[in-house]
């Protein structure tokens, strides 16, 4: 039963995190059709992390009073659902609608996905979080690159309706899983969300979360815009072409332990993947379309690194109440998205891609340092 509930998170991740950044590659596209700006075409992706931002610590609650099969299929019909009736927006405040209404959905399936793989194999903890992490990964690239495509070929309807069938069949195949066996009967109060981030070592992790989605939505969210400065006449399919580097984030999550490993340490792989994410942002200030291609490679490598350790690491620290530490992580993992969505737009809109690119690899350089300069308070872990 073991194989069968990892297939099911494996596809409910994947289908969760193309939810969520559907829409990315075919914005430009989408401004257009209904006549609105870039700050509130990104709003179809930022209201998603804005609802992850938040909703994770309540649905982490639950997760550790109710059955986790139960919310999860449930969650992964409702998005289903939702996917295919977008299909049918003929406005703008239709679809935003019904995108805040997926919103409000698409943490239950995240929070409960991930419980789940933590609850999976305590022993080989690491092992089971990359598999996750490689699954959001492949769905992430999956919807951008997918969206792009099938947009071009088809139209945005049809992207939209055939995710939205997917999503239901993993629901479907949800409802089999086995019902959860550890559910905590103690009473649960805010004081233990208090607790968690009084302690320095997961104040730093979680901020560590909350800056990874930060710089990698802030770079990919503005990129399609730029290139299309660069190119107006560049097709969605390209666009979304340019986002074949995320692939490369499967492997280097599937790799978290070797990496560790060569690092000697989950720190020092953190920092390591701070570097390297650092560096992405400097390449692509060259104004050229196969540059921005190699700098998206090199973007993931970093940031895989270091979100798929730092959710390791910060699950290793923690043996019970798996749904709470998940919840937090997923919650500054994602307000860090939502922030990233929104902010450097205005960023790249006064100042332009140059000075966007320079403050996202300071931000990336200066976490490396934090993370040295504390690694201290992690010593017995």
């Amino acid at each position: 039963m073991k194989n069968y509930t990892l297939l099911v998170v494996v596809l409910s991740a994947m289908v969760t995190i193309s939810s969520l950044y559907v829409t990315q590659p075919i914005q430009p596209l989408l401004a257009e059709i209904f006549e609105i700006s870039i700050a509130q075409v990104t709003l179809f992706t930022s209201v998603v992390l804005l609802a992850l931002a938040v909703a994770p610590i309540v649905y982490g609650y639950l997760l550790e009073k109710f059955d986790t099969r139960i919310i999860l299929t449930t969650a992964l019909t409702c998005i289903g659902i939702f996917q295919c009736l977008l299909c049918f927006a003929q406005d703008y405040s239709t679809f935003l609608t019904l995108r805040i209404l997926e919103a409000l959905i698409i943490p239950a399936a995240l929070t409960a996905t991930l419980t789940t793989a933590t609850r999976l194999d305590t022993q080989n903890m690491q092992k089971v979080i990359s598999i996750y992490v490689a699954s959001t990964i492949f769905g992430g690239a999956f919807s951008r690159i997918g969206s792009g495509l099938i947009t071009s070929l088809f139209s945005w309807q049809v992207t939209f309706a055939l995710l939205g069938i997917m999503t239901l069949g993993v629901a479907f195949m949800s409802y089999y899983l086995p019902k959860s066996t550890k559910l905590n009967h103690t009473k649960i109060t805010p004081r233990i969300f208090v607790d968690f981030l009084k302690d320095k070592r997961y104040a730093l992790l979680y901020m560590g979360a909350f800056l990874v989605l930060f710089c990698f939505q802030g770079a990919l969210n503005l990129m399609p815009f730029e290139i299309k400065a660069i190119d107006p006449n560049i097709s969605t399919a390209k666009i979304g072409f340019l986002y074949t580097g995320y692939s490369i984030g499967i492997v280097t999550a599937l790799l978290a332990s070797y990496i560790t490993k060569i690092a000697k340490g989950s720190l020092n792989a953190i920092v390591l993947g701070f570097i390297i994410f650092g560096a992405a942002p400097l390449l692509m200030l060259i104004p050229d379309f196969w540059w921005m291609f190699f700098s998206v490679f090199v973007l993931c490598i970093g940031m895989f690194i270091a979100h798929s350790v730092l959710s390791g690491f910060v699950n290793s620290l923690q043996r019970e109440k798996k749904g709470i530490t998940n919840g937090l992580y997923l919650a500054f993992y994602y307000t860090g998205g939502t922030f990233g969505t929104t902010l450097p737009s205005y960023l790249y809109k006064a100042f332009g891609w140059e000075v966007l690119c320079f403050a996202l690899s300071g931000i990336l350089f200066g976490s490396a340092w934090l993370f040295y300069a504390y690694r201290k308070i992690f010593k017995g872990n």
